[in-house]
């Protein structure tokens, strides 16, 4: 066998030295390394038992000489990716070797073999030019995509939020925008999408955070390669200062809730004003228990679950209907439009937590009052190390006195 190898050296030496063509000296140097290794692994494989000798894997390089007989398709996506497949050198009888070359990529399963490795690179370029046109991917439209964010988001934001997404994206998002191709909308598109809200800053804030969410979830789970959304301007909208109401105020609008009209959302109006409550937090879990009011803190992210215990106001006794439901008589934003339409100019529902909280930190310390608002703990030592119990709360809020 050693003999055989230094013929086959010398033979393909030799040609070499007489070859003019670049494209046969290529071939020739590809043979000469061939045989090269060969003589290596012969040399080092020798006297050592088949079953002992293990598998090469490695990536193998096409001349431009030996893709010429590919077929059209694949030799442009095969160019593409560096003329490069995969190739396993295994141990084959006793001291020969079996080539297997594969291409597996983008729609693409190639895979031949044979004993010598030219004749297995002419196998592959022949077994490229009776493949089927790979099979593309089914595309995902944006209003699948949609469907696939809500559902991955429910429980992970409040349910509010949820809702908000929801609704927005069935409101303002068309059904030609849905049934595209996510991967074909552009940036030039979302952008004469969000110039719709323009002249409403709110709005303009929610849509581009709701399309970024959802492109965003896109590009983290490999649909798209880039997000479009990026390059849109994100703008704040400016927040209006939320304002208590005046003892006048409060007086006036107790007494207008208190007509038959009003009587769908006169139990509500009482709870958001004695107790300080955001309106989303009056749902199936708010109770009344044992002279306190416990509902979900809905401000609280990354799904973390925390309880607000309120004791009940003497004073809100005569208004609250204790045998009747603390969930909201309709959906949150029916409700808040409800409320609104009963207040001065740009006072809204939530004016009425403000006014619980402006009311409270007049009797009752400030960290006191931090605790029944559930807000983010400012004052740390008074939400975290300091633990107070029933009876102290119950005699804190007995000393509030409320606007009636």
């Amino acid at each position: 066998m050693a003999g055989k190898l230094s013929d086959d050296l010398l033979a393909i030496s030799s040609m070499l030295m007489l070859a003019r063509e670049r494209g046969e000296i290529i071939q020739l140097a590809s043979d000469l390394n061939a045989t090269i290794i060969k003589a290596m692994e012969i040399e080092k494989t020798a006297g050592t038992p088949a079953s002992k000798r293990q598998a090469i894997s490695a990536t193998i390089k096409f001349t431009d000489e030996e893709i010429k007989g590919m077929s059209k398709t694949f030799k442009k996506e095969f160019i593409a990716n560096g003329c490069v497949a995969h190739i396993i050198k295994r141990p084959s009888g006793k001291s020969g070797f079996f080539y297997e070359i594969r291409y597996r990529r983008n729609g693409y399963n190639i895979s031949v073999s044979n004993k010598n490795l030219k004749t297995a690179k002419k196998m592959f370029a022949e077994a490229t030019t009776k493949l089927d046109e790979p099979k593309k991917p089914k595309a995902i439209t944006f209003g699948q995509m949609t469907d696939e964010w809500l559902a991955y988001k429910k429980g992970k934001v409040v349910d509010h939020t949820w809702e908000m997404y929801k609704r927005y994206a069935s409101l303002y998002f068309s059904k030609a925008l849905l049934s595209k191709d996510i991967k074909s909308i552009r940036t030039a598109e979302l952008n004469k999408f969000m110039q719709e809200f323009a002249d409403r800053p709110r709005l303009y804030e929610d849509m581009r955070i709701l399309l970024n969410s959802i492109f965003k979830y896109a590009l983290l789970n490999a649909v798209i390669s880039h997000n479009p959304v990026t390059l849109i301007p994100f703008k704040r909208a400016e927040r209006k200062s939320r304002r208590s109401l005046t003892t006048a105020k409060i007086k006036e609008f107790l007494t207008t809730v208190q007509k038959a009209k009003h009587e769908k959302i006169r139990q509500t109006v009482y709870v958001l004003y004695f107790f300080g409550v955001r309106p989303c937090e009056l749902d199936d879990e708010a109770h009344f228990e044992n002279g306190f009011l416990i509902c979900r803190n809905r401000k609280r992210k990354g799904g973390k679950i925390e309880y607000k215990k309120i004791p009940v106001p003497e004073q809100g006794r005569e208004y609250i209907d204790f045998s009747l439901p603390l969930k909201l008589p309709g959906c949150a934003q029916w409700v808040s439009k409800s409320i609104a339409a009963l207040l001065p100019n740009e006072l809204t529902a939530y004016s009425l937590r403000h006014t619980f909280a402006t009311i409270c930190q007049k009797y009752v310390r400030p960290d006191i009052v931090d605790i029944w608002m559930g807000d983010s703990p400012e004052r740390l030592v008074g939400r975290v190390y300091t633990h107070f119990d029933d009876e102290f709360m119950k005699e804190q809020m007995s000393k509030v006195v409320f606007i009636t």
